[in-house]
């Protein structure tokens, strides 16, 4: 009993663990908006919404996308605005993205947990009965125990290991909500295109069913004129035959409406059967200009993707990864210490002697743990590391040449779509007056149901092409602004 240590001892030991537990509830009350404490913090804030970067956690200067698409007034069908509202919050690719992003966001704090110390508690009670040897005789042993221990573990120094961690885990943080950006705008992107190829199918529905018209009305000019003797059949057989070519046509371009409906559900993440009456392609103004030269356009893109952050957030996990693989080289050192109880009662049966005990347990130990030889896995781990660190800032590169050749490509097709357009319109007025100029001197005789028909065709032709011009123009206005990492100001944070 001599060697027990004394009541001021113990005092002095469950006033340090006291002390520890103290600190660590009330670090976690000094830092309740920490990643540990609260992850979903650090995650895009709703799955409608895109991530805005705290002025910390930006990458190479990503900003708030410009270019935004201004919403539409909501009246009568729903407006592009409007659909691009139900696509963010109802297609699950923004679920997905939305659900990664907190995935990363709980690992980030998980990845704080090493900075902490970690607090245990070990109790064992029971009843034992052994067979144990004594002096000269053998006997029973009956024992009743009670052990109850507190322990608190600290790692006082690791070289960085933690912080290499919680490093690589942040930027992986910075992907996953980079990335949830960058699916908000191709959910959007989508739904534009989507949209423009199903007003498209529409109008040529319309357009379809006045060719039909047209047809008609030739049809029944050549038999007005066979009848009287001013044409032949084979001039009325080859009207009857357009007539039921257009009539081809129109059912041809029903189909694609139905097409282009799978295709805007799809992009909204909504039934087929569910999908919403679409604004008309006649009431969507062109868009004039795109608000810049491509230069310009190609900077905003380099300082606005959110891909290329993302790749540019990979490398900087990468060079983590590198600086965690040095590290394993040195030791750690860890501090454990703890408090406990230890009661117990037994008798040994030779000779009835009944022995009883209640001692405190205590003490305090630090650790020094080093792994001198490896077989040289360490070395190849920062091997390892520092390569795929290089592959990252590859693909960092090769990304942004893609960038640079996407807003390029998609600059240059909106300017030749813009001048198809205006060629379209001419076209149409032209193919409009020539048709109605062939059918009055058709009628009066002095033109041929060939000269009709033919310009019918081309009627017909130049309706098709100023629809398919219009959506064009407006499809590639949208793919300049994906290029370049706009956004809808109803994605943008509130």
């Amino acid at each position: 009993m001599a060697l027990l240590p004394n009541r001021t001892m113990r005092a002095a030991a469950a006033a340090a663990i006291a002390i520890a537990i103290a600190g660590s509830i009330a670090g976690c009350a000094g830092y309740s908006d920490s990643p540990e404490m609260r992850p979903d913090h650090w995650a895009p804030p709703a799955v409608s919404n895109e991530w805005a970067p705290p002025p910390a956690m930006r990458i190479g200067g990503q900003s708030a996308a410009a270019h935004a698409i201004a919403p539409a007034p909501a009246s009568g069908p729903r407006s592009l605005a409007e659909l691009i509202d139900i696509a963010l919050t109802e297609n699950p690719d923004t679920h997905a993205a939305w659900e990664a992003a907190r995935v990363a966001a709980a690992d980030y704090g998980k990845a704080q947990a090493p900075f902490y110390p970690t607090l245990g508690m070990n109790s064992e009670n029971g009843y034992v009965r052994d067979v144990a040897q004594v002096p000269v005789h053998w006997g029973v042993l009956k024992r009743w125990q009670s052990r109850s221990i507190v322990g608190l573990n600290y790692t006082l120094l690791d070289f960085g290991r933690r912080d290499a961690e919680a490093e690589a885990a942040r930027d992986q943080l910075i992907v996953a909500n980079y990335g949830f950006n960058r699916k908000i705008q191709e959910v959007v992107f989508d739904t534009e295109r989507a949209f423009y190829s199903l007003d498209a199918a529409q109008a040529s529905v319309l357009a379809a069913e006045a060719i039909v018209a047209y047809a008609t009305t030739d049809r029944i000019a050549a038999q007005e004129r066979r009848q009287v003797g001013l044409a032949t059949e084979p001039q009325l057989l080859l009207a009857v035959q357009r007539e039921a070519q257009a009539t081809y046509d129109l059912e041809n371009a029903r189909t694609m409406v139905s097409d282009a409906q799978a295709d805007l559900a799809v992009a909204l993440g909504v039934g087929a059967n569910d999908l919403p009456e679409v604004e008309s392609l006649d009431n969507i103004p062109v868009p004039a200009t795109l608000g810049g030269q491509v230069d310009d356009l190609i900077a905003t893109a380099i300082a606005s993707r959110p891909d290329l952050s993302a790749r540019i957030a990979a490398v900087k996990a990468r060079r983590a990864d590198i600086d965690l693989a040095r590290a394993q080289f040195y030791p750690t050192v860890d501090f454990t210490t703890y408090y406990g109880d230890e009661g117990f009662n037994y008798t040994i049966s030779h000779d009835h002697t009944a022995f009883t005990a209640n001692a405190p347990l205590y003490g305090g130990v630090m650790t020094l743990k080093w792994d001198l030889f490896t077989g040289f896995s360490r070395l190849n781990e920062v091997r390892s590391t520092e390569a795929a660190e290089r592959e990252s800032a590859a693909e960092v590169d090769s990304l942004q040449l893609d960038v640079v050749a996407s807003v390029w490509r998609t600059y240059f097709d909106f300017q030749s779509a813009r001048k198809k357009y205006g060629y379209a319109q001419a076209l149409l007025a032209a193919s409009e007056s020539a048709y109605k100029s062939n059918y009055q001197t058709y009628r009066m005789g002095l033109s041929t149901i060939i000269d009709l028909l033919t310009a019918e065709r081309d009627l017909a032709n130049a309706r098709y092409t100023i629809i398919q011009s219009k959506a064009d123009l407006l499809i590639t206005a949208a793919a300049v602004a994906f290029a370049t990492g706009a956004v809808p100001n109803q994605a943008r944070p509130h």
